[in-house]
């Protein structure tokens, strides 16, 4: 089964409250549930997103990064920021240690980019060693052009708020899928926030494989 677009996007988490949830609450089903395949933990989306248009800057300044694989790899993108007190370390987190379970030869083909949605708080040196804290060989994505970041977000179905309380204080909600781009571009599966790690690397394994065959 598949999730639209439309649906995927819904705006579920809001670091630190009370429901850190990421799940998608349109009533979205894991894909190949009824198709005689091995159910994933995942979604895919219906219709495919393509997001090979999509480049972001890497916050190091060392060029430009576009959202397609390396052939017969996946790229696994993530929209956070580093003030985030649990989803956003939760998910990188697991990230971290399914490359650690996957075989080597596995591992080398999956790219990790973490996009800021709070780059007037995450300097590019700040966002940067948050990504390679979690993975040493990730990529962190920053800009600073309003235009430019919420259109990338909107390309792959993210959806992020950024405001200012009465108090002054900054308060940041986003949607928590993790997701999975092929060496096409396009999104082939997403995963809510609160997927397992061993489910995340389950998927992960089935999705490389498929790549293999191809």
């Amino acid at each position: 089964m598949a999730v639209s677009l439309g649906t995927a996007s819904v705006l579920a988490v809001g670091c630190g409250s009370s429901n850190p949830s990421g799940s998608d609450e349109a009533g979205s089903t894991p894909s190949n549930e009824s198709d005689g395949v091995d159910t994933y933990s995942g979604y895919v989306v219906d219709p495919p997103v393509d997001v090979s248009g999509v480049t972001l800057p890497v916050a190091d300044g060392s060029g430009e990064f576009q959202m397609v694989a390396e052939p017969g790899g996946l790229q696994l993108i993530y929209y956070g920021y580093t003030f985030c007190p649990d989803v956003c370390p939760t998910t990188m987190s697991d990230v971290r240690r399914t490359l650690a379970d996957l075989p080597a030869d596995e591992a080398e083909r999956i790219e990790v980019a973490m996009v800021t949605i709070d780059p007037a708080r995450d300097s590019p040196e700040v966002i940067t060693d948050y990504v390679h804290n979690f993975v040493p060989d990730g990529t962190a994505l920053r800009t600073a052009d309003d235009a430019q970041l919420r259109a990338a977000a909107d390309a792959i179905g993210a959806n992020y708020e950024v405001t200012t309380n009465e108090e002054g204080e900054i308060e940041v909600s986003h949607t928590g899928e993790l997701y999975a781009v092929d060496d096409t571009g396009t999104v082939v599966m997403q995963w809510p926030f609160g997927t397992s790690y061993e489910s995340l690397t389950r998927d992960l394994r089935s999705l490389l494989a498929e790549r293999s065959q191809a």
